[in-house]
């Protein structure tokens, strides 16, 4: 269950997530946003003051109560997470009000799945964020953030599958498939498991094909489903300007 995958990744560390652990009344709803590399946009897009300015042509589920980021080696270096604005442009600020490092990950780098065999400073560390946004046009708010710097497919398979995950939303924009990013997938094997996470909402740039990662995924990993069992409902979209330029990015409902 959620609360079981924050625990599995908190350890023994008694800060900041373990705080957040023992306030949340029953199961958070956790957003997963695999390669998410620096983009914090997301955070932005899923607060609920996003959805009454920009409705949705139907109701939305509910948005998350935290943030999981998953990406082997988003950051040149681990300095910038020392920083206290981590996002700024004319519109936005994003600045880290907590940060603590959790315990390891102790997951593989496959090179069938990653360009880089030696990763970074932060690939196989996990941090917890609270995070607190600054925007002209959705106010002032904070969200917490789960940042595990790993193969997205190695920390589902050990970590969300083990921990029978429930995730409420998954974020597939950029995600890569060796064309100038991290990894030799797609993502395209998300599709096969929306409904084992029992997500309700797929916000996704549409860039799917099989490439040797992701069958390498279905190898790797046999709880994957080997074919997609869910319907997709498009109910919003934003231009690709407005997120990251590689094509418009649809929030799907999942059926």
């Amino acid at each position: 269950m959620s609360k079981k995958l924050l625990l599995e990744l908190n350890g023994d560390t008694k800060g900041h997530l373990n705080k957040f652990i023992e306030q949340f009344i029953g199961e958070p709803r956790i957003a997963w946003y695999p390669s998410a590399g620096t983009d914090f946009r997301a955070l932005l897009y899923l607060h609920p003051n996003y959805s009454k300015l920009n409705p949705a042509s139907i109701q939305e589920p509910s948005p998350p109560d935290i943030f999981l980021f998953t990406d082997y080696n988003p950051f040149m270096s681990s300095r910038i997470l020392e920083k206290k604005i981590i996002y700024l442009d004319r519109k936005t600020r994003i600045l880290i009000q907590d940060i603590e490092e959790l315990p390891k990950l102790n997951l593989p780098l496959n090179e069938e799945l990653v360009v880089s065999r030696n990763g970074g400073a932060l690939t196989d560390k996990a941090v917890f964020m609270n995070l607190k946004i600054i925007s002209d046009r959705l106010g002032t708010f904070s969200f917490p953030v789960l940042y595990a710097f790993a193969v997205n497919e190695t920390f589902y398979c050990n970590k969300l599958v083990p921990s029978q995950a429930i995730i409420s939303h998954i974020i597939h924009v950029r995600y890569g498939g060796g064309l100038g990013g991290g990894g030799y997938a797609t993502g395209i094997w998300l599709l096969n498991v929306l409904k084992v996470l029992r997500c309700e909402l797929l916000i996704s740039d549409g860039r799917y094909d099989w490439r040797k990662g992701d069958f390498f995924a279905l190898e790797f990993c046999k709880s994957i489903p080997r074919f997609p069992s869910s319907n997709l409902m498009p109910i919003r979209v934003i231009k690709s300007q407005d997120w990251s330029c590689y094509g418009n990015v649809h929030w799907n409902l999942i059926l």
